[in-house]
């Protein structure tokens, strides 16, 4: 163990570079590329040390926002353990004909690894926040609706899962591209009903609101109810899901263990495919355990107080969850956030929500990794004309003291998602 200049024993350097590092936000970390050689080497082009960080990262969700005066829409992370919007990306001025247009003009239409596909300034991008790298995707030009985007193990690739709608009948054809290639292979149809009419209309407007879900190398879509039902009995299943196999190409669908309008899919900690179902005072989290039984189980259930409209899993081994509900006399335009404990369901903490914050079912979990398709020729160029890192700025959580939240057991605040008080990021 070596020695330090004030005489006192130092940290052995793979406990400090493994344990300690590896667990830093990108920035702090950065900053110690400034420490000496051998560190800016490492946590420049290690690839080892870079995934490591990149895994003991938080998943946090995306969302996006609005300002009617500024014509600013931004994409920013929520951190929902220290109360602040962490900037993501942000497109400035009308850059679309009209306003309505101009409002669409940024969106998050897939995440993974750190990165993610987006539509900015009238284009489809892949881009990730933390190295501030930006590549076109021309390939998708046209593409009805972006369904996911997936890492290819095996080629060590990155892929988009994508759907075009075919001129002569209008079914719903899926196609998958290899970013940073000029790729573009159909993959067929879904089965059944899911291609064609109605429903595969649904499914590509529903992939904005509730976007299919990666876990354990399948992407899985919301469930949603078939006509003339699984038995022809015509009364229609509610629980039926179509389901993307990344390694086979190729389609199935599964029924939830579940009925009813609310339920919400994520991918939980291990990789697992979760499933909350709301009952009105309380919320069960179903797991599905088993892909070739396609057998479920019933995790947990967590007690609510609160009435609420929209339930967003957060990805912690305790399984909690953010829930928006209304704040009553102020309004549609304000609402609240609760952070809910996924172990015995208290409320861990309470935020002042504005109307024009829209919480995707998008995440992001920072990464420093490298990948070539950022480096490829043309995919700087004129794109950086157009800023969409530039200027931002972290926006704080302000405490309300005076709540009466506030004045509880010490853990549950009142705060206010401000856009004042912000700090240079």
């Amino acid at each position: 163990m070596a020695e330090v200049a004030g005489g006192g024993p130092s940290l052995p350097e793979d406990l400090l570079i493994w344990e300690i590092l590896t667990r830093l936000p990108v920035k702090p970390l950065l900053r110690c590329r400034a420490v000496c050689r051998s560190w800016r080497r490492r946590l420049t082009s290690d690839a080892k040390f870079l995934l490591a960080h990149h895994r003991r990262q938080a998943s946090l969700p995306l969302l996006t926002s609005w300002d009617e005066d500024t014509h600013e829409r931004r994409i920013d992370v929520l951190d929902h353990r220290t109360g602040e919007r962490h900037p993501v990306g942000r497109t400035t001025g009308r850059t679309a004909a009209s306003e309505d247009d101009f409002q669409d003009d940024l969106h998050v239409f897939a995440s993974c690894d750190g990165l993610i596909v987006l539509h900015a300034y009238g284009g489809l991008e892949i881009c990730n926040p933390a190295t501030r790298q930006r590549a076109p995707l021309t390939r998708l030009h046209g593409a009805a609706c972006i369904s996911a985007l997936y890492p290819h193990r095996p080629s060590g690739s990155y892929r988009v899962l994508c759907c075009f709608k075919r001129a002569e009948d209008g079914h719903a054809v899926y196609h998958v591209h290899t970013v940073g290639s000029g790729e573009l292979r159909c993959v067929g149809e879904p089965p059944g009903p899911w291609a064609s009419g109605d429903l595969a209309m649904a499914v590509s407007m529903m992939g904005f609101l509730d976007p299919p879900v990666l876990a354990d190398g399948r992407i899985y879509w919301h469930p949603l109810k078939l006509p003339g039902g699984n038995a022809g009995n015509g009364k229609g299943k509610v629980n039926n899901m179509l389901v993307f196999d990344t390694m086979s190409e190729s389609f199935q669908h599964l029924l939830s263990p579940v009925d009813g309008p609310f339920l919400e899919l994520f991918e939980m900690n291990n990789g697992a495919l979760g499933l909350y179902h709301y009952r009105g005072s309380s919320t069960d989290l179903w797991v599905l355990k088993d892909h070739r039984s396609w057998s479920w189980s019933l995790n947990t259930r967590i007690k609510l107080d609160v009435l609420f409209f929209s339930l967003l899993p957060v990805m912690d081994p305790e399984g909690d969850v953010l829930v928006l509900s209304d704040r009553g006399e102020s309004g549609i335009l304000w609402q609240y956030l609760h952070h809910i404990s996924g172990a015995n369901g208290s409320l861990l903490a309470l935020y002042k929500w504005s109307a024009y914050l829209r919480l995707t079912r998008q995440r992001l979990k920072a990464s420093l990794v490298r990948h070539d398709f950022f480096w490829m020729e043309g995919n700087a160029g004129s794109m950086d004309e157009k800023p969409l890192f530039d200027g931002l700025s972290t926006v704080v959580v302000l405490r309300d003291d005076n709540s009466e939240s506030s004045q509880q057991d010490g853990v549950t605040h009142d705060s206010e998602l401000s856009r004042n008080n912000s700090t240079a990021d």
